[in-house]
């Protein structure tokens, strides 16, 4: 995988379905942790760890608002060339997580195929910009 950008170093860990994102600086903290939940390439895989905060390896919209509530942010799907990028919702995790969001992206049929963990802190950036984006603001 090509880093996002310089400041960030990463470690993809394909079989855990796991990729750590991490500060790229000397102290090198971890800044996000995704979990792939879905495997394009495989229609049996299931997600070989356990689960964090109670969520579960498979999981749909309805399950993730009856269990996280509404979402702070919330993405429609759009097709980027040919490919489809699914629905992006952010959860701020219930106590005593709630320093932590969980970012769920949805495939077609709204099961979660991934869930990148990020400080609430960098959640709320992520917000605060797509309401400037949607207000026509830079």
């Amino acid at each position: 995988m090509v880093p996002i950008d310089e400041d960030e170093a990463d470690l993809d860990m394909r079989r855990e379905g796991m990729l750590l994102v991490f500060v790229n600086d000397s102290e090198k903290k971890l800044k996000e942790v995704t979990l792939r939940l879905e495997d394009e390439g495989k229609t049996d895989w299931l997600f070989p760890n356990p689960m964090p905060f109670g969520l579960k390896p498979v999981m749909t919209q309805q399950w993730a608002r009856e269990n996280l509530g509404l979402p702070m942010v919330h993405v429609e799907a759009k097709i980027v060339m040919t490919i489809y990028m699914g629905v992006k919702e952010i959860y701020a995790l219930p106590m005593p997580n709630q320093h932590i969001a969980a970012a769920l992206t949805y495939d077609k049929d709204f099961f979660v195929k991934k869930i990148t963990f990020y400080s609430l802190e960098r959640a709320k950036e992520i917000q605060v910009a797509l309401q400037k984006k949607r207000l026509g603001g830079k």
